[in-house]
């Protein structure tokens, strides 16, 4: 069973209205952390309601950018972005990674090399 966990510094309660409000994602669990630390949001990543929402390579990297999202949300009051990527940093759009090897003619080309 793959979940997606994430802490934050808010009452459970108040964090269960704006879940509701927001809805990023279906299915979540709200639990008081340890240590008097604030609440954890759990997603079933394999529950029907958070796949169909959830497509894709990695659902769980997905529903892990939604829980930083609404993380950042109420903890800031915004989502953070950047200008190089206005609509943030979303796990479909980072590079795949490959081992070190020289570019191709195509690559050097746009290079400018």
């Amino acid at each position: 069973m793959s979940k997606a966990t994430i802490t934050v510094l808010r009452p459970r309660e108040e964090l269960e209205r704006l879940w509701r409000e927001h809805e990023p994602l279906e299915g979540a669990t709200f639990k008081d952390a340890p240590g008097d630390r604030g609440t954890e949001i759990q997603v079933d990543v394999e529950s029907g309601g958070v796949l169909k929402k959830l497509t894709g390579d990695d659902p769980r990297a997905k529903a892990m950018d939604a829980l930083r999202r609404f993380k950042a949300l109420v903890e800031t009051g915004e989502v953070p972005r950047s200008d190089a990527t206005p609509e943030g940093e979303l796990a479909e759009r980072k590079l795949k990674q490959r081992p070190a090897q020289p570019l191709d003619e195509s690559e050097l080309e746009k290079a400018g090399v």
